[in-house]
């Protein structure tokens, strides 16, 4: 369990003796650990333990109360393990290779078109989930989960465009020859990569920080411009606090990564270990999901909640008529997004790694 005193402490009070020095009796309480200008590291209390309880029993009561929910979750998962079965069967990808002549162009494309069809609706569910709604969420209103599926993309790709763009600044540098010849000299080339770079890993470090609960922030609001709204995400990250957030999301990290391995390693089964592993994701997805959700409880109740520090409400769903010019318009401003993010980074890594050999 993961502790931080309230508000008498992280602000401190005053005393018979003036007022309560944290860093001079700091040594009598380690579980005190700010005050004042110290509020951003490590913010308010935050039970972790209880918020790990409270997501396992709402995966249980999401995905074993209505089978449907498990059924659908595979379903929608289902292109995407057929397509790695596909590139498996016929040797398409060797080490960083693609022998692009074997890849079966109809069918690679039909799954791939229909997994990402998928992913927007596995998407929308999980900016359901992220609602914080003690209720699991159902699979309904299939062109409104769509929609917001659709926009919640959005998020991501705005906050990684501008250390893409670095990227490509940084790729155009390397390839201008400015770069010096040995590995070890310098010159305003390799000193320009090397502050780029450095911003690149400050603005990924904030990007992370602030797209999870931006996102969060969306689907409590309905809002795309609430996931960027930069200083409401300050203040839940400063009560939060820096550290109780990684010390949360690393949780996070490990049970995603310890679960994936597993799930790796059964689907080396042959025949039936794709199938098993297929069937296995959606209890982490659900458990993960719902526990970042729990991050901004206090600024934004959730629905049949108190109203938090924030005071937003929650819009209601999105209605299902009328939706297929939104619809189109969301998935333009999600592709035009898409190439400008990605391609800088194909160019880097393609140039680097000759990932595009043929």
């Amino acid at each position: 369990m993961i502790w931080v005193f309230p508000r008498e402490i992280r602000y401190g009070w005053s005393t018979g003796s003036g007022r309560f020095d944290l860093l001079k009796h700091s040594h009598r309480n380690p579980r005190v650990f700010c005050t004042g200008r110290h509020r951003l590291l490590t913010g308010y209390a935050m039970n972790v333990s209880h918020f790990v309880r409270e997501s396992a029993a709402f995966t249980r009561a999401t995905l074993t109360g209505r089978w449907s929910r498990w059924l659908i979750l595979v379903l929608l998962g289902l292109p995407w393990m057929l397509l790695s079965s596909l590139m498996e069967s016929s040797r398409i990808l060797e080490g960083t290779t693609i022998h692009w002549k074997l890849i079966p162009w109809e069918e690679a494309g039909l799954l791939i078109l229909t997994g990402i069809l998928c992913n927007f609706f596995i998407s929308g569910y999980i900016v359901r989930l992220l609602e914080g709604d003690p209720v699991p969420p159902e699979f309904d209103n299939l062109p409104g989960l769509g929609l917001v599926g659709i926009k919640v993309q959005v998020i991501p790709l705005v906050w990684i465009l501008v250390p893409s763009v670095l990227a490509l600044i940084e790729y155009n540098v390397a390839s201008s020859g400015l770069l010096p010849a040995s590995p070890w000299g310098t010159t305003l080339g390799s000193i320009l990569i090397l502050i780029l770079l450095a911003i690149q890993l400050v603005i990924l470090f904030i990007a992370v920080q602030y797209g999870i609960v931006g996102a969060i922030r969306f689907a409590r609001t309905g809002s795309v411009l609430e996931a960027f709204s930069l200083r409401a995400i300050y203040a839940t990250l400063r009560r939060i606090g820096i550290v109780n957030y990684y010390l949360a999301l690393g949780i996070i990290i490990i049970v995603y990564v310890a679960f994936s391995f597993g799930l790796h390693a059964l689907s080396l089964v042959p025949y039936i270990g794709g199938i098993i592993a297929l069937c296995l994701w959606p209890p982490l997805v659900v458990f993960c999901v719902r526990f970042m959700a729990h991050f901004c409880d206090e600024d934004m109740a959730p629905p049949g909640g108190k109203p938090g520090a924030g005071g937003v409400s929650v819009p209601a769903r999105v209605p299902a008529r009328g939706m297929i010019p939104e619809i189109l318009a969301w998935l333009l401003i999600v592709a035009v997004l898409f190439v400008l993010c990605f391609t800088p980074l194909a160019l880097v890594i393609g140039s680097v790694s000759g990932f595009f050999v043929r």
